[in-house]
């Protein structure tokens, strides 16, 4: 009998929130040794890791406490399917793992949005306009998605940083920087008036509704 060895990995990034899949083979995971997990907004989210044939340990960057957390995981488990990693100080869901099943079915059926993750933690409070926030994070999302979002220099490597007011993107290869800001309705209107959004080389540039149609520069 043949044993499927497919598996994904979700794991919810320590930045944004965002859920990012994973998908790979236990084959690749024992034979690298060693297999890092990125988010699409350019953040380290988690190693996998093999000692040996008969386990795996998962490092992950806790978006729940922001600790850093290490599983171990055997190999009887992985090909049974079906894990779901929970945060050790909050218990929230953290990590999904499934082999020979539908991790998005997985995902619907235990995990909430990132918005409601968001309110659970308090992390709401932090920004000055959280529904402003949250929509300028789900635009850009959509233009990741797209294809829509990247960087001048080509190497769309791009890290996001939340503030209270605003969102970072960085180009980790030139770092060149665009500040999106994220506290008017005037912010956002301006943000969704973007059909792309390009950080220029080396350059520091600003989206705001003050600047609006034009960015401010400092090469």
């Amino acid at each position: 009998m043949l044993i499927n060895t497919n598996i994904a990995i979700a794991v919810r990034c320590s930045v944004c929130g965002t859920l990012k899949v994973h998908e790979t083979s236990l084959f690749k995971l024992f034979k690298n040794k060693k297999t890092e997990i990125m988010c699409s907004c350019g953040q380290h989210n988690a190693i996998i890791k093999a000692k040996d044939f008969k386990s795996l340990w998962v490092d992950i960057d806790c978006f729940a406490c922001r600790d850093k957390h290490t599983f171990k995981y055997t190999l009887t488990q992985l090909l049974k399917g079906n894990i779901i990693t929970r945060c050790i100080e909050t218990g929230l869901n953290i990590c999904f793992i499934v082999s020979n099943g539908d991790i998005d079915e997985l995902i619907e059926k235990y995990e909430m949005n990132p918005e409601q993750l968001y309110k659970e933690l308090g992390f709401l409070e932090y920004f000055l306009n959280s529904e402003i926030m949250m929509q300028s994070l789900e635009r850009i999302r959509e233009l990741d998605t797209e294809g829509l979002l990247g960087c001048s220099c080509g190497a769309n490597n791009i890290e996001m940083n939340l503030f209270p007011d605003r969102i970072e993107l960085k180009c980790m290869s030139c770092q060149g920087i665009k500040l999106i800001y994220a506290e008017y309705e005037e912010d956002y209107q301006n943000l969704i008036s973007k059909k792309e959004i390009i950080i220029h080389e080396s350059s520091f540039e600003c989206i705001d509704a003050i600047n609006q149609s034009k960015d401010t520069k400092n090469k």
